[in-house]
């Protein structure tokens, strides 16, 4: 099939993957010139169905207005006859991707926490985004999950098993028999034949998690009628007698994720995200993964490779005057010279709502390769707004604390800028961030006051009283602006402890 023309625009290159409802292939758009990515659907398999093609163009629609980081972007559908053959195809054409899978991924290395709940969180994000349009993916397993070289995982092959389920053989099986979805990650309803719904795609992230924290998937029957058995009648252990020293609130999660009846199961993708965020605060305390058999797979998971995406969604509702015309999604990365060509000095923002009574804190940490302050007066903070030489000033009016950079000034040994909000005196007062709303950092250019990207939440996690929120890194090619954050229930005294700082017992 290589360097055949798909209707007339589509020139074929190498095949990148293949799975149960179908191949992907890369391509030429040779219309506009670009790289893409096509996954063809042999239309014998939608089987005897008319309505097939029309389901499937209409899948594909919906799948198009997905905004979001963390879904693969589809740009075109259609049916088309390739010169020679008696069959049309459907296909998909989608932007080409960089990375891997997780499939790829668990057969190298058991992945750290922090990166599981990380990734969790993106799949969450994009389920969210999904159901919200009336979406259920019905396949989501290691192998349609792609993280790119800019941290984020993304979500691939939406709907296709939607359009395939519906088709006239039968309710819950393709035209060649085969149960729409994955065994070892398909919901017991979706199995049984019952509608399928949002829930059911979070029991399939369950078994998702689950094989990236214990290193293999819940079930795993040594025939497909054991398995399938399995999914719908047993329970399997939790993760944590796989992986010891996991915290509970993991095995917690997850195994309500795998509840049989879809009303046991959590309420919504978005209450999932939120969940692993507040796991990510003790990923990082948490000990190194134990050495565990890599997972093995024979389905060959989607290859798609493309440039780095710097789309982002808008995770909180930007409350500044033009705020949001760049939102970055936790893990994204922004290369500064991308967005302020030339200036050597910009303007940093940490903005936050609080209640009446409750009141919070901005700081910054100028560190080295290690995460370790320069000096006590690289920590920039109320009492110390202005450090003579060390390249970040504090002012701004409250609620929104201006942090003035000077990247010639930051000197040579600076590798990382990282910005941080926390709660005043929360120990005495019982507050913790979950009170704060619409945190942001914003990146602003120092000579119209104009926002150029911004990377926020809803609201603060629970149980911490302390966030980093957003960094600048030093790199070969210039300074980034990083999406990254972390908890900390120690508050500021945690975080600055944390980067080397000399405090005070009672610095918060």
């Amino acid at each position: 099939m290589q360097d055949r023309i798909l209707d007339g625009r589509y020139r074929l290159g190498r095949q990148l993957g293949a799975g149960g409802s179908g191949t992907v292939w890369e391509a030429l758009d040779t219309r506009l010139e670009r790289q893409v990515a096509v996954k063809i659907v042999n239309t014998v398999t939608v089987g005897r169905d008319p309505r097939a093609r029309e389901r499937f163009e209409r899948e594909a629609k919906l799948l198009a207005g997905l905004s979001s980081p963390f879904i693969v972007t589809v740009h075109d559908v259609g049916e088309a006859r390739f010169e020679g053959d008696a069959h049309s195809v459907l296909y998909l054409v989608m932007e080409r991707l960089r990375g891997r899978s997780l499939d790829q991924l668990l057969t190298e290395e058991l992945p750290a926490l922090g990166e599981v709940a990380r990734w969790g969180e993106h799949m969450c994000r994009a389920l969210a985004v999904a159901h919200d349009s009336g979406v259920v993916h019905r396949d989501l397993k290691p192998a349609n999950v792609m993280v790119g070289p800019d941290g984020l995982a993304r979500v691939l092959d939406f709907g296709i098993a939607a359009v395939l389920a519906e088709s006239s053989d039968h309710a819950r099986l393709t035209s060649t028999g085969v149960v729409v979805g994955t065994p070892a990650y398909m919901s017991p309803e979706q199995i049984e034949g019952r509608p399928v719904g949002p829930r059911s795609d979070l029991y399939s992230t369950g078994c998702v998690l689950y094989t990236l924290v214990a290193g293999r998937p819940p079930f795993h029957g040594t025939s497909l009628y054991q398995l399938l058995r399995q999914q719908m009648e047993s329970a399997p252990p939790a993760p944590g007698a796989l992986r010891p020293g996991l915290p509970p609130g993991w095995d917690e999660l997850i195994m309500s994720m795998l509840s049989k009846r879809p009303e046991d199961r959590p309420g919504s993708a978005a209450e999932v995200a939120e969940r692993l965020r507040d796991l990510s605060v003790l990923a990082a305390h948490a000990p190194p993964a134990p050495v565990v058999a890599a997972v093995t797979s024979s389905y060959q998971p989607t290859r798609v490779d493309s440039r780095r995406d710097p789309r982002a969604v808008l995770l909180a509702s930007c409350p500044r005057p033009g705020g949001g015309r760049l939102p970055l999604a936790t893990g994204q990365r922004m290369r500064l010279a991308d967005v302020l060509p030339g200036a050597a000095s910009f303007t940093i923002g940490l903005d936050w709502r609080a209640p009446d009574g409750m009141d919070a804190d901005a700081s910054a940490l100028i560190v080295d390769r290690a995460g370790q302050v320069l000096s006590d007066d690289h920590f920039v903070f109320y009492n110390n707004p202005a450090p003579r030489g060390i390249g970040v000033r504090l002012g701004g009016d409250d609620p929104e604390a201006l942090f003035r950079v000077e990247l010639p000034r930051l000197g040579p040994r600076a590798e990382r800028v990282v910005f941080a909000l926390s709660i005043h005196d929360a120990e005495a007062r019982g507050q913790n961030l979950s009170g704060l709303s619409l945190l942001h950092a914003r990146l602003i250019d120092p000579g119209n006051d104009m926002e150029l990207l911004c990377y926020g939440f809803p609201s603060g996690p629970a149980r911490a009283t302390g966030l980093t929120i957003g960094e600048l890194a030093r790199e070969d090619d210039g300074w980034w602006f990083s999406a990254v954050s972390r908890p900390y229930p120690g508050g500021l005294a945690e975080i600055v402890r944390a980067h080397g700082v000399t405090v005070e017992s009672d610095a918060d």
